[in-house]
């Protein structure tokens, strides 16, 4: 054997040898801590990062299925809690609930919520809270969403029209998709800032209409498991290349940002006045002398505020629209029911009006169903504990990491019983049903798909009128089938991707069939 062989097979020895010695040491580690929740052993320097897959949230719940409802993962050098059940979610975002009430640094707070000073990503303190006091007090009001009510319903006429138009009056399939997301981005712009997107940027930027693709584009970057986070001496690698492509996206929707900005600044002075469109509330107090409690808002904080507007409003909203019209396809006696209770309701020559759709108790009960089987944030935004603290009999450090996967947790069969996986809206109307009662705002933990405590979404209220108010429409003015292939239909590909939100793998497509007797 020559003197290169034997050196390259004791170098590998060596290697080896650490590579035991490291899984040794971790082992031993987590022996010593018996107070520390369990988990599966890590690898040396990936810890865990290898059994995530391309699917975290179904990878985390079959690991949770071993190591029980809350578990310590070890992501590169970062100690990871993973929590699978309403119960050890409750002692997270309840009873411990500032302790975990702060945001870990990601890439993602820092390329794409320009530098962690949006809502969303922002760290737990003064900035916070007063950018949260803003989107609640100034956008986010029940004054504010019911003065958006005839915007919104002209927004929800123009998408039934698009739609039979496009279907070439029910003569072929729609991507029902890409309907959704337009109407999402229209009406988000137009709750922002009074207008329909496609008539407010000028043609050397194109349209907001691509605004909803590009927030969709974000979703996937902004939830990646990114190595550089986990493992900061490789982050200057990029050996995903997901922080050259948050910083382009980012670009794309920092430009379309500052036309419109400009804009507004522009018309403001040559009309000496603003109006209270949601931009210019933020122009107006970041031109406004800061009081006792208050700061001016920069230019970059007005833009990272209006990214959480956008991509909150838009993408998971238009996810769950998805998901509801996917699951009434895949089982047509939903459909009939739901229908069924508009004719009642309503009549199939009448007109849906705002006041009508509360009275919809089955079509509310979907809208449940369809946030507890999809989540449209199937893993909460990552916390970040600021103390040590004993939680369920747990010592945590501080600077641990805790991701809640509200995915799991809706298909828990302690909570939801052995038919968990089931699509059944009529679950809560059973009047002695264990979950009849349950609420989707953060009040119960079985379903939680808008997060509970400090940081829960404080868009909820918005979201859920628009998806009901949308979706009753679909349902009310189309019979809806799959599209055929040879005669044979289709049967419905219900996979799906992930970010921070869930949507569908492969775009919806739909034929309607019109049933409003009066036309639309």
């Amino acid at each position: 054997m020559s003197l290169a062989t034997k050196a390259d097979t004791a170098g590998m020895t060596v290697l080896v040898l650490i590579f035991f010695f490291c899984i040794y040491r971790l082992k031993s580690k987590r022996a010593r801590n018996p107070e520390l929740p369990p988990g599966p052993s890590p690898w040396p320097i990936i810890g865990n990062l290898h059994m995530l897959g391309h699917l975290p949230h179904r990878a985390l719940k079959d690991l949770a299925d071993k190591y029980g409802p809350i578990m310590l993962l070890q992501l590169g050098s970062v100690p990871t809690l993973v929590v699978s059940a309403p119960e050890m979610a409750k002692h997270f975002l309840q009873t411990h609930d500032l302790a975990f009430a702060s945001r870990p640094a990601t890439a993602a707070g820092k390329y794409l919520a320009y530098n962690f000073k949006d809502v969303a990503l922002a760290p737990y303190g003064d900035y916070w809270r007063q950018t949260r006091k803003i989107c609640i007090l100034e956008l986010l009001t029940a004054k504010r969403i019911e003065s958006f009510q005839s915007g919104r319903d002209e927004e929800v006429s123009a998408m039934i029209r698009s739609i039979w138009k496009e279907s070439e009056n029910g003569a072929k399939p729609v991507n029902v998709s890409k309907a959704l997301l337009s109407f999402m981005t229209n009406t988000i712009c137009r709750l922002l800032m009074g207008r329909k997107c496609r008539t407010h940027v000028p043609d050397n930027l194109g349209s907001l209409e691509r605004l909803g693709q590009i927030v969709r584009d974000m979703a996937p970057l902004a939830g990646a498991f990114y190595i550089g986070d986990f493992i900061p001496s490789l982050s200057w690698l990029d050996l995903q290349d997901i922080r050259g492509r948050m910083k382009k996206v980012n670009g794309e929707f920092d430009a379309v940002m500052e036309s419109v900005i400009d804009e507004y600044i522009k018309n403001g002075q040559a009309n000496g006045q603003r109006g209270d469109d949601f931009i210019e509330v933020l122009l107006n107090i970041s031109e406004r002398a800061a009081d006792a409690e208050d700061r001016k808002l920069s230019r970059t904080e007005i833009k990272a505020l209006l990214l959480d507007m956008f991509s909150a409003g838009i993408d998971t909203s238009a996810t769950t629209l998805e998901w509801a019209m996917s699951e009434t396809l895949k089982n047509p006696a939903v459909m009939k029911r739901v229908q069924e209770e508009l004719d009642t309701t309503v009549g199939n020559d009448g007109r849906l009006k705002p006041c009508d759709v509360p009275r919809l108790e089955y079509l509310q009960c979907l809208v449940k169903e369809t946030l507890r089987l999809h989540s449209p944030v199937p893993l909460l935004l990552p916390h970040e504990s600021t103390k040590a603290c004993t939680v369920a009999g747990y010592r945590i450090p501080a600077k641990t990491r805790l991701i809640v996967n509200a995915w799991a947790i809706g298909r828990d069969p302690a909570a939801w019983g052995e038919d968990a996986l089931a699509f059944k809206p009529e679950r809560f109307m059973q009047l002695d049903g264990p979950n009849r009662d349950i609420d989707v705002r953060g009040r119960d933990f079985e379903l939680i798909p808008f997060g509970s405590g400090r940081r829960g979404c404080p868009g909820m209220a918005l979201a859920l009128e628009v998806v009901s108010v949308a979706f009753s429409h679909l349902m009310h003015c189309f019979n809806w089938s799959l599209e055929y292939k040879d005669g044979i239909q289709e049967e419905l590909n219900m996979s799906e991707s992930f970010g921070v939100t869930m949507p569908r793998r492969f775009e919806l497509f739909a034929t309607p069939a019109l049933r409003l007797s009066g036309g639309i």
